[in-house]
């Protein structure tokens, strides 16, 4: 895929106007890996890309890689200002074929990034569906919270729960359930995919770990020493999974 810019210039930019700029530093890493590996396993510029779930990351695809970027979300039908195209569609309605909204794609590429987890619906709904947006030998990326990361390991080892309980904002709920990478690659296999690739990573900024309003003081102390020592973990106790995975013909 094709870039257009370094990605600093554009994570910079885009964080001075962001509604929440601390939950966009949590992620820049993040956002700059899922850059790297669409830059390496992805096609040529032209090729059509879903990001799902619209945010700050779609803006910053199309940015980076040059290409036609559309996004699937909650929000209603819309051209953005930058000329973004965004469907609208709820993935916990996949469990309702006659409701899959099919007058999209196909798309070469499929972003998935951080959304399983707030879906209540069986993921092997919500990938079949996706499936069948994409082309032949499309291309999906995934990635979503490690469900067996070392800080929610010691959390119940200490009997205290390491998942949040569900939210009453039904736009913003929370995480319905979280995945380790082992159920993510049977999901992938039995839902039509071939797992190309699965990464286990903390790509995080964890100085800005708390980011629920976005103008939270960063971490001065915890942080960069959670930043220093979280990569250097197994790789199954770290936070992140992305994996890479092409529709089967």
């Amino acid at each position: 895929m094709h870039s257009t810019s370094t990605g600093a210039d554009w994570i910079d930019r885009v964080l001075s106007g962001a509604a929440n700029p601390g939950y966009v530093a949590f992620h820049r890493p993040r956002f700059r890996f899922l850059i790297d590996v669409l830059r390496s396993r992805a096609g040529r510029r032209g090729d059509r890309l879903l990001d799902v779930g619209a945010s700050e990351l779609t803006s910053f695809l199309a940015a980076e890689l040059g290409n036609r970027v559309e996004s699937l979300g909650l929000e209603a039908d819309r051209q953005t200002r930058g000329g973004l195209r965004h469907h609208r569609f709820d993935l916990n309605d996949t469990q309702y074929r006659d409701r899959w909204r099919m007058d999209i794609g196909p798309y070469d590429v499929i972003v998935f990034a951080e959304v399983l987890e707030h879906l209540y619906t069986a993921p092997e709904l919500v990938l079949s569906y996706l499936k069948e947006l994409l082309v032949p030998d499309g291309l999906l990326i995934v990635q979503t919270p490690n469900a067996v990361a070392l800080r929610k390991r010691a959390k119940m080892l200490l009997g205290l729960n390491p998942f949040e309980r569900i939210r009453t904002d039904r736009d913003n709920p929370g995480h319905f359930r979280e995945y380790t990478a082992r159920e993510l690659r049977e999901l992938l296999v039995g839902s039509g995919f071939s797992v190309e690739a699965v990464w286990m990573k903390h790509y995080f900024d964890a100085r800005y770990a708390r980011h629920e309003r976005g103008d939270e003081a960063p971490s001065r102390f915890m942080g960069p020493i959670k930043n220093a020592l979280y990569p250097l973990l197994p790789a199954t106790w770290r936070e992140g999974i992305t994996i890479a995975a092409r529709r089967r013909a």
